[in-house]
């Protein structure tokens, strides 16, 4: 596929039996707005955007889609052409679905590993009208999209081979952590450092292990911060900056049982002038320059065994 055709990472659905607790979650913590369905579906907001984050009531925790933006309906039937044309099973979806979605025209695929991914044209927006949680909150998304998120997969050569050569994102970094940790691919379709990471876990899992939300304050990660430090929610790691995208952050488990990285301050990728490094922890490369101290929390249920070889 072509690079470029993805506008950005647009919006992510999962499930969970704990939707209901979202609401209090992404306010208090996050300082982002929820809007709640008559199903019990909770949308989170962190831009003007209708949602960039759907839980659905369900009975486990799991990833149910990746939505992807492109930049109009022509490059949305290119898209279309060009996985049919790779031989990945393309379904332009109904008007229903695409409503449901809160865009205008919708198609899906999956991947190897039977995750579902959308690629939409059209998001509806509500011009001017997001208000945070706390009077400072703004988020950093736009042309970068929401954030990014991180898939753990039972084997990465096939992760790479499909999300670079048939989707056309591009490898930032790869950072080997070691037998213990598996190895992780960032891979990009703009210019954030990665919308995508995929990381192959020991023990062949599959599901979503975080996503990143970036904020345009430094002050707002301090509050975010602050308010689970005092609050019942639990801190996955400290407060810390990685050598990868820079990023200065902290990681909370949300109720989903997957991670939330509150960050800002993400470097930005230039194309003509990046090459893909190679972050080795074994061979002694540090993948923090300071912080990230990873607690010892109970195994995320958004990932599951899937009994494929790694």
């Amino acid at each position: 596929m072509h690079n470029r055709l993805f506008h950005s990472l647009g919006y992510l659905g999962v499930t969970s039996p704990r939707a209901a607790e979202w609401p209090e979650f992404a306010t208090d913590v996050l300082g982002m707005e929820v809007v709640t369905g008559e199903d019990g579906t909770q949308r989170m907001r962190w831009d003007d955007r209708a949602y960039r984050l759907a839980v659905h009531p369900g009975d486990q925790d799991a990833i149910a889609y990746v939505g992807w933006e492109v930049a109009d309906s022509a490059t949305l039937a290119t898209v279309c052409n060009d996985l049919t044309g790779l031989g990945v099973p393309v379904l332009v979806e109904s008007r229903d679905v695409a409503q449901s979605r809160m865009v205008r025209e919708l198609a899906s695929f999956h991947d190897p590993f039977g995750i579902r991914h959308e690629v939409y044209a059209g998001a509806v927006e509500f011009d001017r009208t997001f208000r945070g949680a706390r009077p400072t909150t703004s988020f950093r998304t736009g042309a970068q999209g929401l954030g990014h998120a991180v898939l753990v997969v039972p084997d990465l050569a096939v992760g790479m081979t499909f999300y670079q050569d048939t989707l056309g994102l591009r490898c930032t970094d790869i950072v080997e952590h070691g037998p213990e940790l598996g190895t992780m691919a960032f891979l990009r379709c703009n210019t954030r450092h990665h919308s995508i990471a995929l990381w192959a876990m020991p023990g062949q899992l599959l599901g979503l292990q975080h996503i990143m939300v970036e904020s345009q304050d430094v002050n707002e990660v301090g509050r975010a911060y602050d308010v689970v430090l005092r609050g019942k929610w639990e801190i996955s790691a400290t407060l810390g900056r990685h050598v990868g995208d820079e990023q200065m952050s902290f990681y909370t488990r949300s109720p989903s049982g997957f991670d939330v990285e509150l960050g800002c301050d993400s470097i930005d990728i230039d194309d003509t002038t990046w090459s893909m490094r190679y972050i080795d922890r074994t061979a002694g490369a540090a993948n923090e320059v300071w912080g990230h101290h990873w607690q010892k929390l109970a195994p995320q249920s958004s990932l599951r065994p899937t009994g494929k070889p790694a």
